[in-house]
């Protein structure tokens, strides 16, 4: 709502008649003779800050409200425990994970979905799995990005974030990619340059792997040739500590 303007009283004063003005003063704003203060024009109103009513002047607010604040960016609490064929994870509430496309029931070979609560698939599980490479020609060069120790196995495993180029031996074509998975800590050491080998270790003979999905990384900003910065941007996200989280909470369940 604008301001009506206030008018300006001016006390005149003259000496030598009572009709007619010898000069004009605006000097103290304090008061007139009616003991009333002067009122500020908008523009002073707009510079000043108010005053109170014993005369302390008040600050102006310029903070937004509460609910004008942007929100924190927070990864999702890990409050629902699951067990799929010997292994333990957390997810958040309202996630889920089902076996995909199983023929009659799921087997320790299937591939087990991570979906996210609004359905979307963010990762896979497949709880045992041949551990060989066939297929993929390539060669490649790495770049660790995170190697963060998981905590609740015995066998040392980490999760393992990389950005990679491949080449390929037949023609030298190159591609760059980026990956995010668990890995076994002496499978790491020993691949080198070899093809992509992902898995970790639980028991005696239980090769599982667990590995976060293409399509959700490039619904995320990471796309089919990702550079360093959509990795990077994607690795300081929300997103990417829930993501972590699931990981580094695996364990071998004994059930």
């Amino acid at each position: 709502m604008k301001q009506r303007p206030h008018r300006l009283r001016l006390l005149c004063l003259t000496a030598a008649s009572a009709l007619l003005f010898a000069g004009c003063s605006t000097g103290d704003p304090a008061a007139d003779s009616s003991g009333k203060e002067q009122s500020q024009s908008p523009q002073e109103s707009a510079s000043s800050p108010a005053s109170s009513t014993d005369g302390s002047a008040t600050a102006a607010t310029t903070q937004p409200p509460a609910s004008a604040q942007p929100p924190t960016d927070r990864p999702a609490e890990l409050t629902v425990n699951k067990e799929v064929m010997g292994i333990g994870f957390k997810l958040p509430e309202d996630w889920s994970v089902a076996g995909d496309d199983c023929q009659g029931e799921c087997t320790e070979y299937d591939n087990w979905e991570v979906k996210d609560r609004r359905g979307e698939h963010v990762l896979t599980l497949i709880p045992n799995t041949a551990t060989s490479p066939d297929g993929d020609p390539n060669l490649y060069e790495r770049e660790v990005l995170k190697q963060v120790p998981v905590p609740g196995l015995k066998t040392p495993t980490s999760l393992l974030a990389e950005f990679w180029t491949g080449t390929s031996q037949e023609d030298g074509e190159q591609e760059t990619g980026f990956s995010l998975a668990l890995i076994d800590d002496q499978v790491l050491a020993d691949r080198t340059e070899m093809p992509d080998l992902e898995y970790f270790k639980i028991g005696d003979s239980q090769a599982p792997m667990f590995w976060v999905e293409d399509e959700y990384m490039e619904d995320q900003g990471i796309g089919d040739d990702p550079t360093r910065e959509g990795v990077d941007k994607f690795l300081a996200s929300e997103q990417y500590q829930t993501v972590e989280a699931i990981l580094l909470s695996v364990r071998h369940a004994a059930g």
